[in-house]
């Protein structure tokens, strides 16, 4: 896939909050909670990218050396990011989806968090989709895998959750100005949505024009 293509597509996919505010009755809560869901498929992708990275030089990559999986660090990877998605889950159903926001209907919350949401799943099955897509054409049939090193993939702490925390605490600010000091106080919920959105897609970009696969070409 071109990569304009794929910058084109990234910019389109993090439009998904906006669709789910105009269309679709979307607080923050499921912007923020879609966002760190996709977070966690994100991470489970990568420990298969760390489970098949070979950390060789490219001078030896028709070598026909065996290949060597690191099991151990690709689950021990996955395992803290899970505990780290735990953690913050909390902070986002009690804090974003009940306390946060004082109209939220909790129905709407857990609807969304038990998968009955329609839209917010099929978001997420558009998100694996594209990730699984990734693997396999980006790192596996280019033969990126073969030079690309598990370190590469196994930051604890990215730019994804450094996104997250930026987003709640600006768009929380923001939004209490405007209800409290503007006539626009309708639109808090749009703004800290919006800002997430732009947040979001800049770290994904920038990601993207980082990774090994991008790098390889």
């Amino acid at each position: 896939m071109n990569k304009s293509v794929v910058i084109c597509f990234i910019i389109a996919f993090n439009l998904v909050p906006v669709l789910g505010v105009l269309y679709y009755d979307w607080q923050p809560f499921e912007a923020f909670w879609f966002f760190w869901v996709e977070t966690l498929i994100v991470a489970v992708f990568n420990c298969i990218r760390i489970v098949f990275s070979q950390s060789r030089q490219p001078d030896s990559v028709n070598n026909a050396q065996p290949l060597s999986y690191h099991i151990r660090k690709g689950f021990k990877y996955l395992l803290i990011r899970m505990g780290i998605f735990l953690f913050y889950s909390i902070f986002i159903i009690v804090f974003i989806g009940f306390i946060a926001n004082n109209n939220a209907d909790v129905g709407n919350v857990l609807s969304t968090v038990l998968f009955q949401n329609s839209f917010f799943n099929l978001s997420l099955l558009i998100s694996f989709a594209s990730q699984l897509y990734y693997l396999v054409f980006y790192f596996f049939r280019s033969g990126v895998f073969i030079t690309s090193r598990p370190e590469s993939y196994a930051a604890v702490f990215d730019s994804r959750q450094l996104i997250i925390h930026i987003a709640v605490v600006l768009g929380a600010l923001g939004g209490i100005f405007l209800a409290e000091n503007t006539a626009y106080g309708e639109y808090s919920s749009t703004f800290i949505i919006s800002l997430l959105c732009i947040c979001k897609c800049a770290a994904e970009l920038y990601n993207y024009k980082a990774a090994p696969e991008v790098q390889g070409k």
